[in-house]
C-alpha cells in the first residue's frame, strides 16, 4: 500500500481539524472543494442561491464534535468555514449508486463493496483519526474528509452504507444526523452489531442506508435498511447476502415512487454470481463479482470511484481507487496500519 495515501491524525478535535487542513494546503483544498461542486453541478444541477443560503445551517445543525473538526480544518487550510460548508453541502442531494455484499468463507465474514460516486480517481485516500477517548477509525474516501460512507475502527467493526431513498422525514432536528456522519459517529463510539442497533434506535438519519455492518471480534454480521427514522434487519439465510439500493426487506409506502430497476439489476447479478461461486469463493472471485460489467458502473463523470473487500476477523482489508472503473481498472492493494 502506497504510505502517502494514508493519513494519520491524534488528539483533540480542534487539533485534528488544524492538522488535516495544514496537511494539504489552502491551494489543494480549494481545488478540491470547485472540483466537486463543478462536478454535482454537471451531473445534477446546483441551485446556488439555496447552497449558499443552506450549507451553514446545515453544518450548524451537526453534532457540535465535528464542528469543531470543521472549523478547525478551516484554520489550518486558511480557508473560510463556509467553504467547507458548501463542499459538505453539495453533494448530498445525489442518489443511486453503490452494491455490496457479505459472504462466508472458512467461518469468517468477508464484505465486497463498490462505492459508486463523482469524482473519478479523486477517492484514494485513507484518513486514520484518533480522538482522545474515542475509538480509532479509519475512512475511506476523499482527501481531507472527516467523513465517508466506508469505515473500520480498532474493535474491528466495519461499517459502510449504501443510499437509500427515504419517506419519513419531515423536520430536521439538532439530533438528525446525515448518513456519512452517522457512520462516522457509530465508527467511534461502536463496539459491536448490538451497539450499532442502538445508535439506530436513537437517531434520526436525513437519508436512508444499506447499512452494512461485521464485528470481527466476535465474527457478527448484519445488514440493516434504514429509513429517516425506522430501520429493519435483512436475514441472511445463505451463506452470502447482497444489497444495493432498494429496500429488499422494510415495508415501502404504497404510494412512494422510486425507480428500482437498476438497483435490482445489480443486485440480482451479485447473487446469481455469490451462488455460482458459494462452494469456492475466493478473494480474487470477489474482485471479479465487483468488476463485473453488470455490477460496476461508469457514467463517465460518475460511477464505481473505489472498492473495497475486507475481512475484519482476520484484519484484511483491500482497496482499489486508482483507475475507473475502479473495481475493474485499478490495482488492488492491501492495506496495512499499526494498530
Amino acid at each position: 500500500m502506497k504510505a502517502d495515501i494514508i493519513n494519520k491524525f491524534i488528539g483533540k478535535r480542534e487539533d485534528i481539524g488544524i492538522s488535516i487542513g495544514k496537511s494539504i494546503g489552502r491551494k489543494q483544498f480549494k481545488n478540491n472543494i470547485n472540483r466537486m461542486i463543478e462536478a454535482v453541478d454537471k451531473n445534477y444541477g446546483i441551485n446556488f442561491e439555496k447552497l449558499e443560503s443552506e450549507s451553514m445551517l446545515w453544518l450548524e445543525s451537526i453534532p457540535e464534535e465535528y464542528q469543531k473538526e470543521l472549523v478547525g480544518i478551516a484554520q489550518g487550510a486558511n480557508l473560510s468555514i463556509k467553504e467547507i460548508a458548501r463542499w459538505y453541502y453539495s453533494s448530498m442531494s445525489i442518489d443511486g449508486g453503490c452494491t455490496s455484499f457479505i459472504t462466508k468463507i472458512d467461518n469468517s465474514w468477508w464484505v465486497g463493496r463498490n462505492n459508486d460516486y463523482l469524482l473519478p480517481k479523486a477517492w484514494g485516500h485513507i484518513n486514520i483519526i484518533e480522538v482522545e477517548g474515542k475509538i480509532p477509525v479509519m475512512l475511506f474516501g476523499l482527501e481531507g474528509d472527516i467523513f465517508s460512507g466506508t469505515g473500520f475502527n480498532k474493535e474491528k467493526l466495519w461499517l459502510h452504507y449504501n443510499w437509500l431513498p427515504v419517506w419519513d422525514l419531515s423536520e430536521k432536528s439538532k439530533n438528525t444526523l446525515t448518513p456519512f456522519i452517522f457512520i462516522r459517529k457509530a465508527l467511534e463510539n461502536c463496539s459491536s452489531v448490538e451497539d450499532v442497533k442502538q445508535l439506530l434506535k436513537s437517531t434520526v438519519r436525513d437519508g436512508g442506508m444499506n447499512l452494512f455492518v461485521i464485528d470481527g471480534k466476535n465474527n457478527q454480521s448484519a445488514v440493516f435498511e434504514c429509513s429517516s427514522k425506522n430501520y429493519k434487519e435483512r436475514k441472511i439465510e445463505c451463506s452470502y447476502l447482497a444489497g444495493a439500493n432498494h429496500y429488499a426487506a422494510a415495508e415501502v409506502p404504497a404510494d412512494f415512487n422510486f425507480n428500482f430497476d437498476n438497483s435490482i439489476k445489480r443486485q440480482n447479478r451479485v447473487e446469481k454470481l455469490l451462488l455460482e461461486q458459494k462452494d469456492s469463493i475466493s478473494t480474487r472471485n470477489m474482485i471479479d463479482i465487483l468488476a463485473d460489467s453488470k455490477v460496476e458502473q461508469n457514467n463517465n463523470l460518475s460511477g464505481t470511484v473505489y472498492s473495497n473487500i475486507a475481512c475484519p476477523a482476520e484484519n484484511l482489508i483491500y482497496f482499489a481507487y486508482d483507475g475507473y472503473p475502479a473495481a475493474s481498472r485499478s490495482k488492488w492493494q492491501k492495506i496495512e496500519w499499526d494498530w
